[in-house]
């Protein structure tokens, strides 16, 4: 589970839940096969970081 950032934070960022879940976990997907991440790290927060820090951002259609 999540805690930091706060899920209402990085939903509002993102506009909706649906939108936050689809980023975070398409990203956390490409982090899974990362073998520099690191052991004790998990992708989904990481994703989730990068997502509140601005360094994965949204692909408008």
């Amino acid at each position: 589970m999540i805690t930091r950032p706060p899920i209402d934070e990085l939903t509002e960022k993102a506009g909706d839940k649906y939108t936050l879940c689809c980023v975070v976990a398409k990203r956390a997907k490409e982090l899974n096969n990362n073998p520099d991440l690191g052991q004790n790290v998990k992708p989904i927060s990481y994703a989730a970081d990068e997502f509140d820090e601005g360094i994965t951002e949204i692909a408008k259609k």
